[in-house]
C-alpha cells in the first residue's frame, strides 16, 4: 500500500520493520522491488518469507499517511495484530477524497500559476485553467474505469494542449507554447522523480532503474500527445 501511493522504499523499509518488531519478531529484511515486496521475519527458531505483489503506483499521500500512523500503534503496542489488520481494511474508507471538481479546479489554477511563473501571458489563465481541469477529469475517468496508464496519460496531454493552444490562439497569446506546456505539467511524475533519487542514494539500485524507467516512459507518452495537439493547433 505505501509502494502504491507514493512512498519510498526507506519508508517501506522502516514500515515493515517497526511492525514487525513491535509484534515481537527479532529480525527483518525486507527487499522491495517495483513489483513486489519481500519480508523476511525470524522470532527465536521460527522464520517466515512472504511475497506481496505491488498494483500500479501512484500518489496518495494521506493513505500513506494514514498506513505510518497505523505502524506507529503497533510499534508502541497501542494495537495488536487483528486490530491492525482491521484499521489496514478500513484506510481506504477512513480518509475521504476531495470532489472531483475541487481537484479539476485545484489543479487547473496550479497549472496556471507555473504557466505565468514560466512567462506565458495573463491571458493564459483561462485556458490553461480550462485544458489542465478538462485533462485531470479525464485522468480521473479513464483511471477510475482501470484503462491503460500510457493510453491515459496520451489522451490527457493530446487534449489539455490541445485546449490549452486553441484557447491561446482565440485570446491572441504571444507565448501559445508555454501556454500549451503549462496544461500538461499536472502529468509530470514528481514524487516518482524524487522517490527514484532517494533509492537510488540508499543503495536500491533495481528500485531505482525501475522508477527511471516508468517515468521514462510517462515523459515519452506525455510528449507524444503534445506533439500531435500541436500539430493540430497550427492548421
Amino acid at each position: 500500500m505505501l509502494l502504491e501511493w507514493g512512498a519510498n522504499a526507506r519508508t517501506v523499509r522502516h514500515a515493515v520493520d517497526s511492525t514487525a518488531r513491535g509484534l515481537g519478531c527479532d529480525t527483518v529484511e525486507t527487499y522491495c522491488q517495483h513489483a513486489a515486496v519481500m519480508v523476511m521475519l525470524r522470532r527465536g527458531e521460527q522464520s517466515c518469507m512472504q511475497m506481496g505483489k505491488v498494483g500500479e503506483h501512484g500518489v496518495n499521500l494521506r493513505r500513506a499517511e494514514a498506513v505510518l500512523r497505523v505502524v506507529d500503534d503497533v510499534s508502541t503496542q497501542a494495537l495488536d495484530c487483528e486490530g491492525a489488520l482491521e484499521q489496514l481494511k478500513s484506510v481506504i474508507a477512513r480518509t475521504g477524497a476531495y470532489p472531483v471538481w475541487v481537484v479539476c479546479l485545484s489543479t487547473g489554477l496550479a497549472c496556471a500559476a507555473f504557466g505565468k511563473l514560466l512567462g506565458a501571458d495573463a491571458l493564459a489563465i483561462v485556458p490553461v485553467v480550462i485544458g489542465a481541469a478538462t485533462g485531470q477529469f479525464i485522468r480521473h475517468e479513464m483511471l477510475g474505469r482501470k484503462m491503460n496508464l500510457f493510453l491515459t496519460i496520451t489522451v490527457v496531454s493530446f487534449v489539455s494542449s490541445l485546449i490549452a493552444a486553441l484557447g491561446g490562439r482565440l485570446l491572441h497569446e504571444s507565448n501559445i507554447e508555454i501556454t500549451a506546456v503549462a496544461s500538461i505539467l499536472l502529468l509530470v511524475p514528481g514524487v516518482a522523480i524524487l522517490n527514484a533519487q532517494v533509492d537510488a542514494l540508499d543503495g536500491r539500485p533495481n528500485l531505482a532503474a525501475a522508477r527511471v524507467l516508468r517515468i521514462i516512459y510517462i515523459l515519452m507518452f506525455m510528449t507524444l500527445g503534445f506533439i500531435v495537439s500541436q500539430q493540430i493547433a497550427r492548421f
